[in-house]
């Protein structure tokens, strides 16, 4: 469970990393970690995952600047999907990729969510994952896992182009559209579904509170981010309750 814990803050760092640079077009290698405020290189002892932060108050050690709270937050919220992982799901394939999706849902939660922007190499790295998985586990059902990506991306992208005609304006991105093939691909029909129906009510919400504090009307909302959450959401409930929702 301690090594479960520990990689999963060691991960989480890391997926900082590709929270900020994916979106900004940067190499995730090179160069080491920095500064965004200053640029300059971290010493090691300065980007320990949530014990850094802490020390050093919240504050960066190079000029003195704001530390983004969300650093400390993802390592969190990935160590305790490691652990919760470690406890959860028995079978290495389901377990290893649960971890890749889930971290790659909360990368991309971030990335809409600040940068309107979802990565397709996310997407790309979640769909070859699932194949993989499928595949080396002999799964009988694989024609059904594309048959439910292609439809719900049909679905979607028709209901896209026809929103965004009859309103005169973008109702959804492409990468949305992408996402919730992905998704499908790896869920199925009902899940996606159920995803789509909680995002929906989450992105209400968001709209209401943006609407009394901004109490503007050009309000756009970061979709990605909320399918992302209800998918995290429902996956972690479907299997500590031990639901079974594949019906087609």
């Amino acid at each position: 469970m301690l090594l479960f814990l520990l990689l999963g803050l060691i991960f989480g760092s890391f997926l900082n990393v590709l929270i900020h640079r994916l979106p900004n077009n940067q190499s995730i290698i090179f160069p080491s970690s920095y500064c965004i405020s200053c640029k300059k290189t971290l010493r090691w002892f300065d980007n320990i995952p949530i014990i850094s932060f802490f020390i050093l108050k919240g504050k960066s050690s190079c000029c003195n600047k704001q530390i983004s709270f969300r650093y400390p937050f993802v390592e969190l919220i990935s160590s305790l999907l490691w652990v919760w992982s470690y406890y959860s799901i028995d079978k290495p394939s389901d377990q290893i990729l649960f971890l890749i999706m889930i971290s790659c849902l909360l990368v991309i939660l971030f990335t809409d969510y600040i940068y309107f922007f979802i990565p397709i190499e996310l997407n790309l790295l979640m769909f070859l994952s699932c194949l993989v998985t499928f595949v080396v586990s002999g799964s009988n059902n694989l024609s059904s896992h594309f048959f439910s990506m292609f439809l719900l991306s049909a679905y979607f992208l028709c209901l896209m182009l026809i929103t965004s005609f009859l309103m005169k304006k973008d109702t959804m991105g492409y990468g949305d559209i992408i996402l919730i093939a992905v998704l499908a691909f790896w869920l199925g029909l009902f899940d996606i579904f159920l995803i789509v129906f909680f995002a929906s009510l989450f992105s209400i919400t968001h709209w209401l509170i943006l609407k009394i504090v901004k109490k503007g009307n050009n309000i756009v909302l970061p979709f990605g981010s909320t399918i992302s959450l209800a998918t995290i959401l429902l996956v972690i409930l479907k299997i500590t309750l031990q639901i079974e929702t594949n019906f087609f």
